[in-house]
């Protein structure tokens, strides 16, 4: 059997999707590693472990995530914890990983980094295998989400919000202009059509609809006119914004069914030279 600890994963990005995929990779044994920007994105920052650039630290489900740097993050990695680091191409290079999974949902053709790993997996949109990853794993909603694409690309991106609870578009903010945001909800709260979510400067940001707070963009991140910056879910309290989102633990297990599949290859071949 596979010793897992033995490959290390290194994911690129922190948010839902890279935070998923690294709690479940994490909770079977592999040794992750996961690489965000300085000042992130993310906007449901209470299930992604991209909050420990920000803060030092952040939880997911019980799993702990410490910011540190090259010099120390297998001691974060021995604490049964996971490191997270400044993204870039001379750290993968520098952790050379049996596995890289580029979880970063940029939605356009990416890089060819399929030479710093032994096996390269993209999510979604931007991604072809044989060109710039080994494999996919499929993030669109319906009936083939979580699917892992060995051949061709994944679906394209709509620029469509998944529909859920019956609306689509709505339910996510964008920033009207540039600047930073003071927010005058919480996660977890329930807020009505219109209600105003918070403010940059004079200009108040609404909510097209009711429901629960589940995104939030930080007040740290200097928005630019157009950016995501908030989630309003139309289900309401049945939402526990605490824990990972069905779609995003199915991309994760998805991603731990590509890797599984390749270590079953890698030790087919090991045991055919052995012969």
């Amino acid at each position: 059997m596979n010793d897992l600890k033995k490959y290390t994963v290194l994911i690129r990005g922190a948010g839902e999707m890279a935070s998923a995929v690294g709690v479940v990779l994490h909770r079977v044994g592999f040794p992750v590693v996961l690489t965000e920007l300085p000042i992130p994105f993310a906007i449901r920052r209470t299930v992604c472990f991209s909050d420990a650039m920000l803060n030092g630290s952040a939880e997911v489900e019980g799993i702990q995530a410490i910011k540190t740097d090259y010099n120390n993050y297998f001691d974060i990695i021995r604490n049964r914890k996971i490191p997270v680091l400044t993204d870039s191409i001379e750290i993968i290079k520098n952790i050379k990983p049996e596995f890289l999974i580029d979880a970063r949902l940029l939605k356009k053709s990416v890089n060819d980094r399929r030479s710093l790993s032994q096996f390269t997996v993209g999510l979604g949109p931007g991604f072809t295998v044989g060109k710039n990853c080994d494999t996919i794993i499929e993030t669109m909603r319906g009936h083939n989400l979580g699917r892992v694409i060995w051949h061709d690309s994944a679906s394209p991106n709509t620029g469509v919000p998944g529909k859920i609870g019956g609306e689509s578009a709505k339910r996510v903010v964008y920033s009207l202009v540039k600047g930073n945001i003071k927010w005058l909800v919480k996660f977890g709260e329930i807020v009505k059509q219109n209600q105003v979510l918070g403010k940059i400067g004079k200009i108040e940001i609404k909510s097209h609809i009711s429901g629960i707070v589940r995104g939030l963009i930080s007040s740290k991140v200097n928005t630019t006119k157009g950016m995501k910056i908030a989630d309003v879910d139309p289900r309401g309290k049945d939402v526990d914004y605490t824990t990972i989102s069905d779609k995003a633990r199915c991309v994760g297990r998805g991603v731990l069914e590509a890797i599984m599949v390749r270590l079953n290859q890698f030790q087919l071949t090991e045991l055919e030279r052995s012969q």
